[in-house]
């Protein structure tokens, strides 16, 4: 597994491309990698999480508020089943974050230091997203600032789930392979139970272990879109864990909700013809919606 040390894009131009070719490397063959020195602190990931994991053991009718199917909402909380089983396999809340001021108030308050402790990982995070996207455009052959007032003003939003401690006979997934569709998304986990497909190696799923102090970055369907299909968006699954429960954090990075993203202009030519069509995260949505057996990135390929 590639760990990026974020501080070595702020060394000196020889040590920053070295950085940024590593990061190539990573998302051309793998679709993801860890970065470590981030940035974001300790006691600001584990409050996050420590948050996180006190709403979601609040009885269900102090969170009833939250529920919802709909996939628009700003906030929502939405629960999935094992088979309809009363058992619980996972519990999601999904929260716009930017522009924070905007949405933190429609948070939820209970508990307490909810706002709080996810506000403050929320705007770390959304920065240091920023500036991993300077390197990965940097990575592209693309200038740093590349789209770069686009992002500051794209869709931030943070993505709670929790797995609850699962049988140990049980082969159930905590989640179905998918692909994310944002430009990047960052994670934050308590505990292991990330695979990823590898798709050097006949698509077998590996696990990925959650490393103290580092952060996993994935790439999404935007990013493959915007890259002409150079880097791929990461097929990845989430286990559960037979001696305890694993909560997660992730940051989604997306443009605009109705700008249309399409392949830079730049890595198209003859030899490497436009390979996707525009589409927005309001498009996106309305798939998703849909109900639709095709995946998303599948449907843009041209």
């Amino acid at each position: 597994m590639t760990t990026i040390d974020v501080t070595q894009l702020h060394h000196d131009s020889h040590t920053r491309s070295v950085v940024v070719k590593t990061i190539h490397d990573a998302c051309q063959k793998r679709g993801f990698f860890q970065v470590k020195n981030h940035g974001v602190s300790k006691k600001v990931t584990e409050n996050a999480l420590g948050s996180l994991s006190k709403f979601f053991d609040l009885p269900m009718d102090q969170k009833t508020i939250f529920l919802s199917n709909d996939v628009k909402k700003p906030v929502r909380l939405e629960t999935f089943r094992v088979d309809n089983a009363s058992r619980v396999s996972r519990e999601l809340i999904k929260l716009y974050a930017y522009p924070i001021e905007d949405w933190i108030g429609s948070w939820p308050h209970n508990p307490t230091d909810f706002t709080e402790n996810l506000g403050k990982y929320a705007i770390e995070v959304r920065r240091l997203s920023l500036e991993i996207m300077g390197a990965i455009m940097e990575s592209l052959g693309l200038p740093p600032t590349y789209l770069r007032s686009s992002l500051e003003k794209g869709m931030h939003m943070i993505v709670g789930n929790k797995y609850p401690q699962s049988s140990p006979s049980s082969n159930i997934l905590g989640l179905a392979s998918h692909t994310d569709h944002t430009i990047i998304t960052i994670l934050l986990e308590s505990i292991s139970g990330l695979e990823i497909m590898d798709s050097n190696d006949n698509n077998a799923w590996k696990s990925v272990p959650a490393t103290g102090g580092t952060l996993k970055v994935l790439i999404g369907n935007h990013l493959e879109v915007l890259s002409n299909g150079l880097y791929k968006s990461v097929f990845h699954r989430v286990t559960s864990n037979p001696q305890m429960s694993r909560v997660s954090l992730g940051s989604c990075l997306s443009f605009p909700m109705a700008e249309m993203v399409e392949p830079a202009m730049e890595l198209v030519d003859k030899e490497h013809p436009k390979r996707y069509r525009a589409s927005s995260l309001e498009e996106y949505i309305k798939f998703l919606s849909s109900k639709a057996d095709k995946s998303y990135i599948e449907s843009l390929k041209i």
